[in-house]
């Protein structure tokens, strides 16, 4: 069972706003939310390839409640359907089981003080979502991200609108699940919620995972 990690993230949401949706207990009160984008930074002090360490791991979810399909993004290791040490893998939770998987890469991170960037996105559409990371950086794998058919799954969800997506959700359950201590910090950066194409919102409050819990 994948267990979601339960850390105290940043709780103020400070937007610039571009155009003024409504905000209600930290989600959008607005139908028309159908894109979201998350940018991300991982610094990592000191790895340990012996021990596949450290070992990452970021949420993300359309409604962000945990009894729903959500998606979970592995670096640095892949677990399904057994562990495999190096490279990335995104998994659909859905209850207890995983219902789809995409990786890329079977590198592991092999360089200190490295810093790692990469943007992940979720799109909803007819009752799927659609999940995918793009624009990796990082000197251990290179340049990673979507592309031919590599780091992006789809899931169905209840959802008919991107309204109840929470940044807050996604901190509190991402983190370094393994050796959090070769790590110097990881955070959300920035957050960019669009309708129907049309950038609406960008949040650049910067979310830090709490670390070593």
């Amino acid at each position: 069972m994948k267990r979601i990690l339960v850390l105290t993230g940043a709780t103020a949401l400070a937007l610039t706003v571009l155009a003024v949706p409504a905000l209600r207990g930290g989600a959008f009160a607005t139908s028309t939310i159908n894109y979201v984008e998350e940018d991300w930074q991982l610094v990592v002090a000191t790895t340990d390839q012996t021990g596949v360490g450290p070992q990452i791991t970021t949420c993300m979810s359309p409604t962000s409640d945990a009894s729903q399909p959500f998606v979970a993004f592995d670096m640095n290791y892949r677990e399904y359907p057994s562990f495999s040490p190096g490279g990335m893998q995104i998994q659909v939770w859905s209850g207890n089981s995983v219902t789809a998987t995409s990786t890329q890469g079977s590198s592991q991170l092999a360089n200190n003080n490295e810093t790692l960037t990469w943007t992940q996105c979720l799109s909803l559409n007819d009752g799927q979502a659609t999940y995918g990371v793009s624009n990796g950086q990082s000197t251990s794998f290179g340049k990673f991200g979507q592309g031919n058919g590599l780091l992006d799954v789809t899931l169905s969800t209840s959802a008919t609108s991107l309204a109840s997506y929470s940044p807050t959700y996604s901190v509190k359950n991402s983190g370094v699940s393994w050796e959090s201590n070769l790590v110097t910090s990881m955070t959300l950066v920035q957050v960019r919620y669009y309708s129907n194409g049309v950038l609406v919102s960008t949040d650049s409050t910067g979310y830090p995972v709490t670390l070593g819990q």
